[in-house]
């Protein structure tokens, strides 16, 4: 039996008495994602660790001003302190003690990379453990400038996924559509109305004219619109059926299910499936969106969706049709959808 042991079916026989191969996910950013990640991670196999991002701004920050204004041996002592006394124990991997005897995933969303790891923190954890596979799952579309805040780190993964066909026809990556599940979320006690259009996002000098316009000619054309914007600047638009608040996701979920119709505004470059266009076909609301894919999105419908390049463009009519909406949504982006299409990717 010893000499069994040693031999490769003896690795395989160990192999299989292993404890089950685990997928943890990790560095997830935006209260909506986080919910649906939340949901994504109940069961034995996935594992969702929820980093706090409340400092991620402020780390990138001292990073950088360390990179610049300090070099040599003092620069390395300095790093080294921030690092092991501080900054590595606020990431949630920082926190499980992983097994080098058993076999498990990391799963991590391209925004921490934007915004909180580093890619020489993968490489220490490489380095401590080995027998981990790194899985670097891209959400964005990833234009020029975005990619090239991350390309310096992909060498650092094992495998690279991207929910937008674009990137992995681009750069080679898997494709992996992305997931939603309804959260399960509480009826509000305020009394909230029901709305023709909705909108939650930030605001910023490309989408100030654009909400501007639309709000506009909701004005013009007596329509109700619900708009909430995070606070920018001295607040340019006044209106009073705009918000300058952030809510929680919850709440936002509670005000599109009240509304006709869902507003997405992307910036140039960004294209392909949305978080607005999932929640879009799962509550059956119309979008109003400037994505310039819209239309070869699998369950686009133009009696549902309508693309504008121009405010000008916008049919207002078909805003205000009191058609039911039915996509028909077969749960392909469920979190079980999800898992098995992640696995089948994981055992290729």
């Amino acid at each position: 039996m010893a000499r069994l042991w040693g031999t490769e079916i003896g690795k395989q026989i160990r192999k299989c008495v292993r404890m089950k191969r685990k997928i943890f996910i990790a560095g997830v950013w935006g209260a909506g994602n986080i919910n649906i990640m939340e949901q994504v991670g109940k069961g034995d196999d996935i594992e969702f660790l929820r980093d706090d991002f409340r400092f991620a701004v402020q780390i990138r920050y001292v990073w950088k001003i360390i990179n610049q204004k300090l070099g040599g041996y003092g620069s390395g002592v300095v790093r080294k302190f921030l690092r092991t006394s501080f900054f590595d124990r606020m990431y949630a991997l920082s926190h499980c003690d992983f097994d080098n005897n058993e076999e498990n995933d990391i799963v991590i969303f391209n925004s921490a990379l934007l915004h909180y790891y580093t890619k020489e923190y993968f490489e220490r954890l490489r380095q401590k453990y080995p027998n981990i596979r790194y899985i670097l799952y891209i959400i964005d579309p990833m234009p020029d400038g975005l990619w090239c805040e991350i390309e310096d780190a992909i060498g650092v993964f094992d495998e690279v996924m991207s929910m937008h066909p674009y990137n992995c026809k681009r750069y080679g990556f898997k494709y992996l559509p992305y997931v939603y599940e309804q959260p399960i979320v509480e009826e509000m006690d305020s009394d909230i109305e029901e709305t023709e259009l909705f909108y939650c996002g930030v605001l910023d000098d490309y989408r100030l004219k654009i909400i501007g316009g639309i709000a506009e000619q909701c004005e013009k054309y007596q329509i109700d619109f619900d708009f909430w914007l995070k606070p920018y600047g001295n607040n340019p638009i006044q209106n009073r059926n705009i918000h300058y608040a952030m809510i929680s996701y919850e709440e936002n979920v509670q005000r599109l299910k009240k509304a006709t119709c869902i507003l997405e505004i992307m910036h140039k470059g960004y294209v392909g499936i949305t978080q607005r266009y999932l929640e879009a076909i799962v509550y059956n609301k119309r979008l109003l969106s400037n994505n310039q894919e819209i239309e070869e999105l699998p369950y686009y419908n133009p009696r549902y969706m309508q693309y504008f390049e121009k405010v000008e463009d916008i049919d207002w009519d078909w805003l205000c049709s009191d058609e039911e909406v039915n996509y028909h949504y077969k749960s392909d982006f469920s979190a079980r959808v999800w898992k098995e299409k992640l696995l089948g990717l994981l055992n290729e």
